[in-house]
């Protein structure tokens, strides 16, 4: 493949993903239940809840992947980066993220 053509590919590829990008949904609702009650929830830094169980709207915007942590006090704090495909695939199987914070040592 010559250098145009390659170049050229790729900009096909990128308007391809921008089309997708524009006519999908980037806000899901989720639903997290944490262990402890007492746990913060945090979406990208921003705090958005407390622990035991809420529905949460999480919003990429143009981003591929959201962090989502839950830190508790005397508690080991869990984080995890998700795709908006990971997040459809859960919610599709199982249903609520669960997670239960181990306490620290």
């Amino acid at each position: 493949m010559t250098k145009t053509a390659s170049t050229r590919s790729g900009r096909l590829a990128l308007l391809g993903l921008l089309a997708c990008t524009a006519c999908g949904t980037s806000t899901y609702k989720v639903g997290i239940a944490v262990d402890p009650p007492t746990a913060s929830i945090y979406v990208n830094g921003e705090k958005v809840g407390a622990g035991g169980r809420s529905v949460y709207e999480i919003d990429f915007g143009v981003d591929e992947r959201v962090c989502i942590q839950a830190i508790a006090p005397g508690h080991e704090p869990h984080f995890v980066m998700l795709s908006k495909q990971q997040i459809t695939d859960q919610i599709n199987q199982y249903g609520d993220f669960q997670w239960t914070l181990r306490q620290e040592r």
